[in-house]
């Protein structure tokens, strides 16, 4: 007697997996993207100040105006994009909170919303619960998992409402270059469709191309939801915390609907928010140096394992590597790692039909974990190709 809704979205492929080793001393876990470093000290000493100081109650439903106010100044030095505090942004609980609130307010029945494949498994399930229609694109090992324009034009029908957009991309750690990403709005613009941009993973980069980001381009404002996650930049995954900001329509629609789903974010988390935006950022500094030792490490470890190829990832903390050519479908491959070698992965297609022939690989773990998994994968995988 559940509604129909329990059934068109599935659960989650990478959560089965990882509920498989929950508790479990003898694996090496490179499954959900958590980074391995504490949350500073600046923003857990604001929760604490706030909980002292009794901020404690029902805040304004797009969150605490100070804390909105030290968002934008965020969005402003990191983004260039300018967003009123007042009616153009809002805080939701994480950027999961965002992705459903953005899927809720753009999407009727039967609207065509296109969304990267491989990609964040949430995508299809919120277009899913919006009643919408999701249009996978997929995205190529050759052009480095990023998006093209050509390929996304392709797609738009009639009904095209929405894309998605998540660059730096989980899982691959694809990143949709800055020539692209003009094509793309300039694309979107002249096909009247909105753009979902989530930009969970803005600070983890590691070209040398500046950042661009799709919301602060012209004529973009108004039909962009740009969701920036505080979760990964500041190691803050369980204080479900983010910051959602487009024109005051979009935010004014998304303010509307969070008051009858969780009323606000949580007023310690917010709090803690806003001391990440204006605080030190020396913090994400030394993470992003720390993992790009670290996507080189592993980079170099999968490639030197004969029957694996991958390029090194532009961004997030994601190896994605193909391993076609042993010839297992990447599902049962990560069973046989998990049992063999204690090595915990996720299958492509837990990503997408797209993400077949691929492992996923976080490394936002230590080095020393990284080592002796690669080590163990090494003595295991060439294996199967004689």
């Amino acid at each position: 007697m559940l509604a129909a809704r329990n059934i068109d979205v599935p659960a989650s492929e990478i959560r089965k997996i990882y509920n498989k080793i929950i508790g479990r001393k003898d694996v090496f876990d490179l499954t959900v993207g958590i980074p391995d470093f504490d949350t500073p000290e600046h923003i857990k000493d604001a929760a604490k100040k706030a909980i002292d100081e009794g901020f404690t109650t029902y805040t304004h439903n797009a969150g605490y105006i100070d804390v909105r106010e030290a968002l934008a100044q965020k969005l402003k030095r990191d983004n260039n994009i300018d967003a009123n505090p007042v009616n153009e942004l809002i805080c939701t609980a994480g950027g999961m909170g965002a992705l459903v609130l953005a899927n809720m307010i753009l999407i009727d029945p039967g609207d065509e919303v296109i969304y990267p494949d491989p990609g964040f498994v949430s995508h299809y399930a919120h277009i899913k619960l919006a009643d919408g229609v999701p249009v996978s694109i997929q995205l190529k090992k050759e052009n480095g998992f990023g998006l093209l324009a050509e390929d996304i034009e392709k797609k738009i029908t009639s009904k095209t409402k929405a894309l998605v957009l998540n660059s730096p991309n989980n899982p691959t750690g694809g990143v949709t270059s800055n020539k692209e990403l003009k094509k793309i709005a300039d694309l979107c613009i002249e096909k009247d469709i909105y753009v979902i941009a989530d930009e969970a993973y803005e600070k983890f980069r590691y070209d040398t191309e500046n950042p661009l980001f799709i919301g602060s381009l012209p004529d973009m404002k108004e039909r962009t939801i740009s969701i920036f996650s505080l979760s990964k930049t500041y190691a803050m995954t369980g204080w479900r915390i983010a910051v959602a900001t487009g024109s005051s329509e979009l935010v004014g629609a998304m303010t509307k609907l969070q008051e009858h789903l969780i009323a606000m974010p949580t007023s310690i988390a917010q709090k803690a928010a806003g001391a990440a935006a204006v605080g030190p950022q020396d913090c994400v500094d030394e993470m992003l140096r720390t993992f790009r030792k670290r996507r080189d490490l592993i980079t170099k470890g999968l490639n030197d394992i004969e029957g694996v190829e991958i390029d090194p990832p532009g961004g997030a903390f994601y190896a994605f590597p193909d391993v076609s050519a042993y010839g297992i479908k990447s599902y049962d491959l990560v069973h046989r790692l998990l049992e063999e070698t204690k090595v915990v992965t996720i299958h492509g297609t837990a990503f997408g039909q797209y993400g077949e022939g691929f492992l996923r690989l976080c490394y936002a773990v230590s080095t020393d974990k990284i080592n002796e998994a690669l080590s163990r994968l090494d003595i295991y995988l060439p294996k199967l190709l004689h």
